[in-house]
């Protein structure tokens, strides 16, 4: 049992592998039970909510079980001012709301729509900008942000092929792999996975109490506003991607000035 975990631990993209994997056995077989109780229950209606969590707990306590949970990033952030980096970013949550307003406001509802967003969040967070940036990480910086953002994107370019409008789907895969841009570096920039996520918890949060769906959009959306929510997305990548570029020269600097010192 100690050789898989110290195999998994040196191997971050088996790691992955097999987090994804077994999270979607343990999520099938929690549906899978359900169903024979509730054979009406389906995925969409009922136990979206269900299997996010599950799919969250098995990532994350995998994390734990090989002992990696502070290399991929599940701990404090060096300092609280590090969370006020995250306030422009607010305005993806704000954007949404302002143009889609609230679907529903009864109270059941949007507690399951938030138990779906936080199990969304928590298992993407850790695999995408946890698990794979490690991994990615031996490339350098720049890699370990753009190659797990476009691996995040094509994930969620197939929401076409289970009834997802087609021109939202192709948006919404340019929007996670700016998204994922701007995550990494943020994820960078404060050494830790925690202000990724509870951003990520209020963006999706936000969209699933504003549509009363879990991402897959089938009703088309006007172009104008796919439009605008994409230059936003790219505004604020690029903030992201300069704060973490500015940590990295004042980072270089320290340690010059630093070698400096010991000539």
């Amino acid at each position: 049992m100690k050789k898989i975990q110290t195999y998994l631990k040196n191997h971050p993209f088996i790691f992955a592998i097999v987090a994804l994997v077994m999270s979607r056995i343990a999520g099938g077989a929690t549906i899978t039970l359900v169903q024979l109780v509730k054979p009406d229950y389906t995925v969409q209606d009922e136990l979206g909510w269900l299997l996010m969590v599950v799919y969250a707990s098995v990532v994350v306590s995998l994390v734990y079980w090989t002992d990696t949970a502070a290399e991929v990033g599940l701990k404090p952030t060096k300092t609280s001012k590090e969370w006020l980096l995250c306030l422009p970013l607010l305005s993806i949550p704000l954007f949404i709301l302002v143009n889609n307003g609230v679907y529903s406001w009864g109270t059941a509802q949007n507690l399951v729509l938030f138990i779906a967003a936080i199990g969304v969040s928590v298992n993407e967070e850790v695999l995408f900008r946890g698990i794979l940036l490690r991994g990615f990480m031996k490339w350098g910086p720049w890699i370990a942000i753009f190659v797990p953002s476009a691996l995040f994107a094509l994930l969620h370019s197939t929401n076409i092929f289970v009834g997802g409008d087609p021109t939202f789907a192709i948006f919404q895969t340019i929007w996670t792999f700016v998204a994922g841009v701007m995550l990494s570096a943020l994820r960078l920039r404060t050494n830790s996975l925690y202000p990724v996520i509870v951003l990520h918890i209020l963006i999706d949060g936000v969209e699933y109490f504003s549509t009363g769906e879990y991402g897959v959009h089938p009703e088309a959306m006007p172009t104008l506003t796919l439009l605008l929510f994409a230059v936003l997305m790219f505004i604020l990548a690029i903030y992201t991607v300069i704060l973490f570029y500015r940590s990295t020269i004042k980072q270089n600097s320290y340690i010059n000035l630093k070698d400096e010192r010991t000539l």
